[in-house]
This record gives structure tokens, C-alpha cells and sequence, in this order.
């Protein structure tokens, strides 16, 4: 099996304590196809390793539902 996995960092949102980071770091264990992940408390991140990025928005959800926030960026690009 490949172990081609790429990296994305999902920044949290009210993840505060080490309890509050084991739970999302048991949330993520759900996940399918992931091939490690962690909570990074020290940068209020979650990292993943998949070859999907469909684990991404996987894993955004379980954060969401788990109730943390996760920070999303909305931009609008001019159309000339």
C-alpha cells in the first residue's frame, strides 16, 4: 500500500484545554481513509494525512458536530 498521504491542517475554534483537544482528537478517529491524524492545542489546529481531500470536509464536520468552530475564509474575487 502507498503511503503517498498529503498533509492538511484544519484550523480550530474554542478548542482551549487538553480535554477539549482529546475529544476532537477522538472525534477524528471515526474518520475513514485517514492515515494519521492530531490535534496541535499549541496552534489550534487538527492535522490530518489522507490521500482523499473528500476527509477534509469529512473531518470539518465531526469538529463542527463535536461543537469546536472550525476558522473558514470567504473572499470574493472581482469579475471583469
Amino acid at each position: 500500500m502507498a503511503t503517498n498521504n498529503n498533509e492538511f491542517r484544519i484550523p480550530l475554534e474554542g478548542v482551549e484545554s487538553e480535554h477539549c483537544a482529546l475529544i476532537v482528537d477522538n472525534g477524528l478517529k471515526k474518520l475513514k481513509g485517514v492515515g494519521s491524524h492530531r490535534v496541535e492545542l499549541n496552534n489550534k489546529q487538527a492535522v490530518i494525512q489522507s490521500n482523499n481531500q473528500d476527509s477534509v470536509s469529512d473531518a470539518v464536520k465531526i469538529i463542527r458536530d463535536l461543537g469546536y468552530g472550525v476558522t473558514t475564509v470567504k473572499k470574493s474575487f472581482p469579475v471583469l
